[in-house]
């Protein structure tokens, strides 16, 4: 199992480009929203920047200078951080006041406000985007890999939804349950959650693609139950390891970018993995029941 586990997480990273492609496609989708919102946004900030000094000894450029002065000393080295600050209102309208000479201008909040809120909407519209992105490649990405690794039926389908939600409500409310009788209990269930998602697992998978086909104690077992854990934690691993090699080579936006789409592969592998073996035992013991009944015919 966890051979075959290993080998089903690599043979799916051809469909890398899937999910990566659509989470593109909802950034540039995003971006072509927030560059024009930033740029009217940026031009509505200097005009009203303008009029308000107007009435002063500080000239726009001299100000334009002051701002990227500003801007160069905020802590680089936290570059997050320091794009949070440079885009927060106060920092904008206490860096404008400071350089300017004025205290608390009316018309530097109302404008840097309407600047920020602006960029909130077109920074919301880039996100919701981005996630579209994922979750479209995410259900495309599980549909072919599925297609490989254990093809379904409607019925099927319509079966594993039934179980698969009964499990998981009963799994949850266990949970709970204990949850609430006594509160440390929580770590024992973390680790009965793993256990008991394993056994759900191959119990899913065992109705689904191995009933009347395969003894259900060959499928249902603690061994296999193990398997299928260090099988998942093995791919969670290699992910791991794919994702910060792209940090350490290339730089951190490239791994985010790559590691969403790994770790959406990942995940798809982990959710099918009981599945495909299940549905691989069970073809191989069809076959020899085969083999059997050929071979005693011809003798």
């Amino acid at each position: 199992m966890i051979r075959q586990g290993i080998v089903n997480f690599f043979k799916n990273l051809k469909y890398f480009f899937t999910p990566l492609g659509t989470i593109a496609l909802g950034v540039v989708f995003g971006l072509s929203i927030l560059i024009p919102g930033m740029i009217a946004a940026t031009s509505t900030l200097a005009k009203d920047v303008k009029e308000v000094l107007a009435a002063s000894a500080v000239d726009f450029p001299t100000l334009r200078e002051g701002v990227i002065t500003a801007v160069k000393a905020l802590n680089w080295g936290n570059p997050l951080g320091a794009i949070r600050t440079m885009l927060s209102a106060d920092w904008l309208k206490a860096t404008l006041n400071a350089i300017a000479g004025t205290e608390n201008s009316t018309q530097f909040s109302a404008a840097i406000h309407a600047f920020t809120r602006s960029l909130k909407l077109n920074l919301s519209a880039l996100l919701s985007f981005t996630a579209l992105g994922m979750i479209a490649g995410y259900f495309l990405t599980r549909w072919l890999i599925r297609r490989n690794m254990a093809k379904r039926t409607i019925k099927t389908f319509l079966l594993h939804a039934l179980v698969d939600s009964l499990l998981t409500v009963a799994l949850t409310g266990a949970c709970a349950w204990l949850t609430a009788l006594w509160r440390p209990s929580i770590f024992l269930s973390v680790l009965f959650s793993v256990i008991f998602f394993g056994t759900f697992s191959l119990l899913e998978a065992y109705l689904i693609h191995g009933r009347k086909r395969v003894a259900l104690k060959e499928i249902v077992n603690f061994k296999n139950v193990m398997k299928l854990f260090a099988t998942n934690l093995i791919i969670l691993a290699l992910s791991a390891v794919f994702v910060a090699a792209v940090v350490f080579l290339v730089n951190a936006i490239v791994g985010i970018f790559v590691g969403i789409a790994i770790l959406e592969i990942a995940f798809i592998v982990i959710a099918l993995n009981a599945e495909a073996y299940v549905k691989k035992t069970a073809e191989k013991a069809s076959e020899h029941a085969e083999n059997g009944e050929t071979a005693g015919k011809i003798s």
